[in-house]
């Protein structure tokens, strides 16, 4: 099949651009000269391209002084005073909605609970006046709206668009969120699984920024991540790569919703640590009885503490990364025993690699999945540039 050359061009400009993009972000305050240098593409490319990017107003100028005196010498940044995003984080009982500008400062958020609503519709219909009001409020300084990223539970089809078989999460089955978003606001609509998305939130804002490859754990009602290689999130070939929930830790053990047992998400997991302590209904009243020496929950926390060390070493030797990132609901209770958990995990690798890995706290807290949706937009727009921003491929803002 032959390419249209006007075609085939534009997608080498696109793959130019993303990749001066991607370099400016990175390197925050860029010559032109480094530029060439970096990307390996002619000054003549690098200006014709850069200057384009300020004229679609994703990057500006600005001047900096050099060791000669009177000098000044121009640099690349990006503009943050020109366009904003959305990102909408639906989860099992809640939702969390932010307004951020590219470089992902929130200007404005809001959230509240969904518990009792198991209809896709009527969540939707509770939170697009505050979507439109979040538009409505860009527009008004100036600022559109380019894009809605939505994070939620998984697992999905992002081709269609749509949620598949999301365990615990009544009614979204097959539910087409892409395509009824954008019939709604009339601007391109992005989404991803929460853990994936997580794991996005790292790499374009947080621990991730200039790490190439990369581990992101969320540990609450289920236990998912999100794997960075090379810079960009894998998906696999079922959209299912990086569900470290689903590893087997207990051979024969209980049987997981995926249709697998034993899996880590069944003992790791909040119901998973409530279930093995069979004795009250909520996981602060688990680690209130913890803090107490509880004997029996003190044990039920030795022996999750021990498997979430076994499946972090089980996850290293498996992905490799530079850094794990550990988030989600359960977190915040781990977080006093994460000096021994990070000590036995690294007594359990490889020595010439222990001083390397970096095991940390997710960088946005409660808010990490709804920043993670605007990272899939931002996401995006470094690499499609044109399709984001020009008239002719892009939505009307």
């Amino acid at each position: 099949m032959t390419i249209e050359k006007p075609i085939y061009l534009q997608k080498i400009k696109q793959d130019n651009m993303s990749v001066i993009l991607q370099q400016i972000w990175e390197h925050e305050g860029i010559s032109r000269v480094e530029l060439v240098t970096l990307t390996k593409l002619t000054s003549g490319t690098v200006t014709n391209l850069t200057q384009e990017l300020i004229q679609l107003g994703l990057i500006r100028e600005f001047a900096t002084s050099s060791s000669a005196i009177g000098r000044k010498r121009v640099k690349l940044k990006y503009n943050t005073d020109q366009f904003m995003i959305i990102g909408i984080d639906i989860s099992r009982t809640s939702y969390e909605l932010i307004l951020t500008d590219l470089a992902g400062q929130v200007i404005n958020s809001v959230e509240g609970n969904t518990i009792g609503i198991h209809q896709p519709e009527k969540i939707l219909d509770l939170i697009a006046p505050l979507i439109q009001n979040m538009i409505t409020y860009a527009s008004s300084k100036g600022m559109p709206v380019i894009g809605l990223g939505v994070s939620i539970p998984g697992p999905i089809d992002r081709k269609s668009g749509q949620l598949l078989t999301p365990p615990n999460f009544p009614g979204w089955e097959n539910f087409p969120i892409t395509s009824t978003l954008e019939k709604r606001f009339g601007l391109r609509v992005f989404i991803e699984d929460d853990a994936r998305a997580s794991a996005l939130a790292e790499r374009w804002y947080g621990l991730g920024r200039n790490v190439q490859n990369s581990l992101f754990i969320t540990m609450g009602m289920g236990i998912g991540g999100g794997v960075i290689s090379r810079g960009e999130l894998v998906e696999g070939a079922n959209g299912l790569y990086g569900q470290v929930g689903h590893i087997t830790l207990i051979p024969n053990g209980l049987l997981c919703a995926c249709g697998n047992r034993g899996c880590w998400e069944t003992v790791g997991s909040i119901p998973g640590i409530l279930r093995r302590w069979s004795v009250g209904d909520s996981i602060d009243d688990f680690f209130h009885a913890v803090h107490q020496e509880d004997p029996h929950a003190v044990q039920c926390l030795k022996d999750t503490l021990s498997d979430l060390e076994s499946a972090l070493t089980t996850l290293f030797n498996t992905y490799d990364p530079e850094i794990i990132v550990l988030g989600g609901r359960l977190y915040p209770y781990l977080a006093m025993y994460m000096d021994d958990i990070r000590s036995h995990v690294k007594d359990r690798i490889y020595s010439f690699v222990r001083d390397r890995l970096r095991i940390e706290n997710a960088t946005f807290g409660s808010s990490q999945n709804a920043k993670g949706a605007v990272a899939l937009v931002f996401e995006r727009l470094l690499t499609a540039p044109l399709q984001m921003l020009t008239t002719d491929n892009a939505k009307e803002k």
